[in-house]
């Protein structure tokens, strides 16, 4: 899970620091907004359940792989061209990757007797899940001036991270590398392939519907 983890947070800070980049931000802006993405979903999730101190200020890798994410994105620009859209994909290999670590570490930080009986702790998780997921994204969007993605209308963000959550959250219980398999490729499906943005209709069809 640890490596899980690390895995989320380098392509959260390589999607966020790609999306300031398209606006011609300056080194530290690419950096920041990769770093925001980065952890911006699990500062709330450790905020609202009172697990401190904060993920990254505990393990300091979580900050040195966001800022190293930020930095490969503003120094080699040219992985990053167009084809099928690689914020896309490394934006739905974060939000695959945090619904799981924030559903598992909520769920253990509250509810560590619980079983998936319990209907508040199935809700709280699955929230808390979903909140690592999107909220590094909101913040980052907010801060570009821009209407949060995963608010918009023909978004399939909050319906993956649910669906996400909701798989893992219930497979865990009875096998928990079934579960992140899962709900891995579950969110991954809705992203990637199903949404009218996904690659699909990108690559496969090609019709002319700009990326997010």
């Amino acid at each position: 899970m640890y490596y899980l983890d690390l895995i989320g947070t380098l392509a959260f800070a390589i999607a966020g620091a790609f999306k300031a980049k398209g606006r011609e931000l300056n080194i530290f802006g690419v950096v920041f907004l990769g770093a925001i993405t980065a952890v911006g979903g699990g500062t709330f999730r450790d905020v609202i359940i009172g697990r401190t101190p904060l993920f990254y200020l505990a393990d300091q890798n979580y900050l040195l792989v966001a800022i190293l994410g930020g930095m490969i994105v503003y120094f080699i620009p040219h992985i990053f061209k167009k084809g099928y859209s690689w914020f896309r994909l490394t934006d739905s290999v974060g939000l695959a990757t945090f619904v799981i670590i924030g559903t598992s570490i909520a769920h253990k930080h509250l509810f560590p007797d619980d079983s998936i009986t319990s209907i508040v702790a199935f809700i709280v998780s699955v929230f808390m899940g979903m909140v690592t997921g999107f909220g590094g994204g909101v913040i980052r969007d907010a801060v570009m001036g821009d209407v949060p993605y995963a608010f918009k209308k023909d978004s399939t963000y909050i319906m993956a991270a649910f669906s996400g959550a909701f798989s893992f959250y219930v497979l865990m219980f009875l096998n928990f590398e079934i579960a992140i398999a899962c709900s891995f490729s579950i969110t991954m499906l809705q992203r990637v392939f199903v949404s009218i943005f996904g690659m699909y209709k990108k690559v496969l069809r090609k019709q002319p519907i700009s990326s997010r």
